[in-house]
C-alpha cells in the first residue's frame, strides 16, 4: 500500500481526476507530500465490490460533492485519531464551493466531536466546541428543512447544554434545552431536553 501511495505521489506531478472533477486539485497541489498520502489513505468508500479507494479510480463525472467528498475524509482521520489532519480537513469542507445544509451539518458535528475529544489535551478545545455548536445550532433550520422525515437527534443541542452545565452557566444551558424543545428535538435520553431543563432549574434554586 505504501509503494502505491508513494509511486501516486512522490513526482507531485499527477492530480487523481476525483479532486480534478471537484475543482480541488489547486487545493491538492499546495498539500505537503505527507497531507497528499493521508489524503490517499482516507479517501477509502464502500461499493458493490466493496471497499475501494476513490483517488484510484478514472473519474469524469460525479454527483460527489467537495463538501460530502472533504467530510468523508475528515470523518475517517478523525475515526483515526488523526486529529490534526482531521481538523484541516473539515475546515476546508467548511468553505466548500458546493456547501449545502446537510453536508455542513455533519462537518459541523465532526468538528464538535473532534474538539470535545481533545478537551483534556487542547487549550482552546473546548472554546472551538462552543464555537461550532453555536454554529450549527444557528444555521440548524435550514438542515432540518432539508431533512427528509422525523428530526434525528442533533449532537450539538446536548454538547452545549452539557458544557454549560459543568461550566455551571446554568442560565444558558437552559436556554439551549429550550431551543431544542421548541424544534421538538430529543437528546436520546429518558427525560429528554425537558428532564434536563428541570434538573438545570433546581441547580439554580439550591
Amino acid at each position: 500500500m505504501i509503494d502505491k501511495i508513494l509511486g501516486l505521489f512522490q513526482s507531485g506531478e499527477k492530480i487523481p481526476d476525483l479532486l480534478k472533477v471537484l475543482e480541488l486539485d489547486e487545493w491538492y497541489s499546495s498539500l505537503s507530500e505527507d497531507e497528499q498520502q493521508k489524503l490517499y489513505e482516507y479517501s477509502t468508500a464502500f461499493g458493490a465490490g466493496g471497499e475501494y479507494n476513490q483517488l484510484n479510480k478514472p473519474v469524469q463525472s460525479t454527483s460527489q460533492t467537495q463538501q460530502g467528498y472533504l467530510k468523508g475524509v475528515g470523518e475517517k482521520a478523525l475515526s483515526d485519531k488523526d486529529y490534526e489532519f482531521a481538523e484541516q480537513i473539515l475546515l476546508k469542507a467548511l468553505d466548500a464551493d458546493d456547501s449545502n445544509p446537510t453536508d455542513k451539518h455533519f462537518v459541523y458535528n465532526s468538528l464538535i466531536k473532534l474538539y470535545y475529544k481533545q478537551r483534556e489535551d487542547r487549550e482552546d478545545a473546548i472554546e472551538n466546541c462552543i464555537k461550532y455548536c453555536k454554529k450549527d445550532i444557528d444555521s440548524i433550520n435550514g438542515f432540518l428543512d432539508a431533512w427528509d422525515g422525523e428530526p434525528p437527534r442533533i449532537s450539538a443541542f446536548k454538547r452545549l447544554a452539557i458544557i454549560y452545565d459543568k461550566q455551571e452557566n446554568y442560565r444558558e444551558a437552559i436556554e439551549i434545552c429550550d431551543k431544542a424543545l421548541k424544534l421538538g428535538l430529543s437528546d436520546g435520553t429518558k427525560g429528554g431536553f425537558e428532564g434536563r431543563k428541570e434538573r438545570l432549574q433546581n441547580k439554580i434554586a439550591q
